[in-house]
């Protein structure tokens, strides 16, 4: 995957030089879906039809990416072609009770998580970014950390779409 139809979002053109920035500017992009609003908490973390997750438990996804895509980079820069297990998205909306989470509360952690990450990538030099890794979805492949980091801010890009249309839902 090097695009995405459905949100537009394009791999190339988020490089080594604006990932970092890009990544760590998410925090601010979050807040002002979630908790600038002026929607009531609790029907933020209502969902809109029981296949659909709410503004919340997207929040808690994007936060738990972020997170666990940081330690697959670290992982990918200490080993040679790491492979990665699955985060188990969907199991982890009930397991960690995103839907009992607040949007301040969810919002700063993803500002945080954003954060973390964002310092790794700063940091990266050259030949680091071309160090590969196993990527298993939506099938095993080998990828670059480069590619690891564009996906990320692309997951990122596009649940903030999808958290922007489940606030709709709610306002609605």
């Amino acid at each position: 995957m090097d695009h995405c139809g459905e949100c537009g979002f394009t791999y190339a053109d988020h490089g080594p030089v604006t990932l970092a920035t890009e990544i760590a500017d998410l925090g601010a992009r979050y807040a002002a879906v979630l908790t600038d609003r002026g929607v009531n908490e609790t029907r933020l973390n209502a969902r809109s039809a029981p296949e659909i997750w709410s503004p919340v438990e997207y929040g808690c996804h994007v936060r738990d990416v972020l997170l666990v895509q940081r330690e697959r980079l670290l992982l990918a820069l200490v080993e040679d072609e790491p492979a990665f297990v699955p985060i188990y998205r969907d199991r982890r909306v009930d397991l960690a009770r995103y839907g009992d989470e607040t949007p301040g509360q969810v919002v700063s952690e993803i500002a945080f998580a954003a954060g973390l990450l964002a310092w790794v990538l700063d940091g990266l030099t050259g030949p680091r970014w071309g160090r590969t890794c196993t990527y298993n979805y939506p099938e095993p492949s080998q990828r670059t950390v480069l590619w690891l980091a564009q996906h990320t801010l692309h997951e990122e890009v596009h649940h903030l779409r999808d958290i922007e249309r489940a606030v709709s839902a709610v306002d609605e």
